[in-house]
């Protein structure tokens, strides 16, 4: 038995710190040497240090509203689409296009310049030539870092703190350790409680080796259903959520009796198996309405699966995410983080 705890003395380090150790040589043999290039127009990072629901897609939309009198675009990488390259996000895009996020984001807003490509400065590059847009804000990217940005907002769940993890990928949440934050324009703590105190906050703040006057909480509320399918106006429903931070969703749904909840892993893509099972549990549970999340809405247009539920009358209803900067510091968050 000796030489397993022997192996597993050498092994749990390079799980639980390995890539973490990775990707922050990668940073500083890339800011060492030169090899960060900046955009083709000016850009604005909304990242994370940790895997997983920070909220990055409210905020972008957030931000995508804050500064809607400027011509501002988003680009994303297009996260668990089918296709490669550089593609623009339209009316006509499928999250097997484009990706879930990036359709969700065109969906929310009157027709935005949103585009994928996996490769931050060549998508950069085909903005630029397009003509369109004076700046962008790249939907993730913090770690794609032959890109120099010049703004970063980085994100961390108030309930998951990036600052109390201890080991990154694969066995922990943290795409990077902590020191990669001091590149970063400002932290944004999100999903913190409406009724925070300021003395909490401070406490929060001295917990973190950052600009204690970088540091912003925002408040994540969850919108009331929306139907966009169907008529049945019986405020009793199915929940389906593919998202990563699920916990909790249920309870914020206000006003409506939730009989049942199929949760999926985050960019789960639908199929008719799924739907049928949908529809199966409805007639089990008696109900005639089936909630999703936004980000998961998109991923039944531009295909058969909304009409299988429409044609068996089950209406479609969508929730989102609003964001709101706690203690009125909207403006000096969008002063410090603007390119």
């Amino acid at each position: 038995m000796a030489w397993e705890w022997y192996v597993l003395w050498i092994l749990i380090p390079l799980l639980g710190w390995g890539y973490g150790m990775f990707t922050g040589v990668k940073r500083a043999v890339y800011n060492r040497l030169g090899y960060r290039t900046g955009g083709s127009l000016p850009t604005l990072v909304v990242g994370n240090l940790s895997v997983g629901g920070t909220g990055k897609t409210p905020m972008v939309l957030f931000l995508m509203r804050a500064f809607s009198t400027e011509r501002v675009g988003v680009l994303s990488r297009g996260y668990a689409r089918d296709t490669k390259g550089y593609v623009q996000v339209s009316a006509q895009s499928s999250a097997k296009d484009v990706g879930d996020e990036a359709l969700e984001i065109f969906s929310s807003l009157d027709n935005p310049v949103v585009r994928v490509c996996e490769n931050r400065l060549a998508g950069l590059a085909q903005l630029k030539q397009e003509g369109q847009v004076d700046w962008v804000i790249l939907d993730d990217g913090y770690q794609h870092v032959a890109l120099q940005p010049d703004k970063a907002v980085i994100l961390t769940d108030f309930n998951r703190p990036f600052w109390k993890e201890r080991f990154s990928l694969p066995i922990g949440n943290l795409r990077e350790f902590s020191g990669a934050l001091l590149e970063a324009q400002a932290l944004v703590i999100t999903k913190c409680p409406l009724d925070l105190s300021m003395e909490r906050a401070a406490e929060i703040r001295s917990e973190i080796d950052f600009d204690s006057e970088r540091i912003f909480f925002a408040h994540y509320r969850q919108s009331q259903p929306v139907c966009i399918g169907g008529s049945s106006v019986e405020p009793r429903a199915l929940l389906v959520s593919g998202i990563a931070q699920k916990k909790g969703l249920q309870e914020e749904i206000r006003g409506w009796e939730i009989v049942g909840h199929l949760p999926y892993r985050d960019h789960q893509s639908f199929t008719t198996n799924d739907v049928h099972y949908w529809l199966k549990t409805c007639k089990e549970l008696n109900v005639y309405s089936l909630i999703l999340t936004r980000k998961d809405a998109q991923r039944l247009t531009h295909n058969e699966l909304s009409n299988m539920l429409l044609n068996e009358g089950i209406s479609i209803y969508e929730i989102h995410t609003d964001v709101e900067i706690l203690w009125n510091q909207k403006s000096e968050l969008l002063a410090l983080i603007h390119p």
